[in-house]
């Protein structure tokens, strides 16, 4: 992190302040849960265990589309598959294995 010392007035004691840079990023110990996040996201993502983070944020990014576009299929199919004329009492018949 980033550090500047700035002078104050009496007793000639200083203190830090954080940089811009440094606030953005969240100050300190920060390193350690993006360190965490991304290690979690490791595990998550297909093929990201062996993925530099730069590669693996764009695997990232590519596997939420996939999953958004697999959701919206399941949806498409449950409202179509729910328009389907349903014999009355085929499902609980389903259900109990009958």
């Amino acid at each position: 992190m980033e550090m500047r010392r700035l002078a104050v007035s009496g007793g000639g004691r200083r203190r830090r302040i954080r940089t811009a840079a440094a606030r953005r990023s969240g100050g300190g110990g920060g390193g350690v849960a993006l360190r965490r996040k991304v290690r979690e996201l490791r595990r998550l993502v297909p093929g990201g265990e062996g993925a530099p983070a730069r590669s693996l944020l764009v695997r990232t990014a590519d596997y939420i589309v996939r999953l958004k576009a697999r959701v919206e299929l399941l949806r498409a199919l449950s409202a179509l598959y729910d328009e389907l004329p349903h014999p009355a009492g085929a499902a609980a018949a389903a259900v109990a294995g009958v």
